[in-house]
């Protein structure tokens, strides 16, 4: 996996409304989600307003930010995923 990129908002969205947007993952991390866009064996994260990954509290996040820009599905990996937030 190579996590040496980001895409933003913009992007996801031109490449939603043009019908190529690669596949979409959910992936649990500790304490939420952060959204990958796979290409083959490249993938992207999406990227916050400061340049980090985003990371979404909740799945239904993930799925209603989706869903607003067009989205038809995604998958879910749940591997790392731990419910504690990690504001502790």
């Amino acid at each position: 996996m190579n996590h040496s990129s980001m895409f933003d908002t913009r992007l996801l969205r031109q490449l939603l409304h043009t019908g190529k947007a690669p596949g979409l993952i959910a992936r649990g991390v500790p304490g939420g989600f952060v959204l990958v866009m796979r290409e083959g064996l490249d993938e992207q994260l999406l990227e916050a307003q400061r340049g980090h990954a985003r990371r979404f509290r909740r799945l239904e996040a993930v799925a209603s930010y989706l869903k607003g820009l067009g989205a038809r599905g995604f998958e879910v990996e749940l591997e790392q995923w731990a419910q504690q937030s990690l504001d502790v």
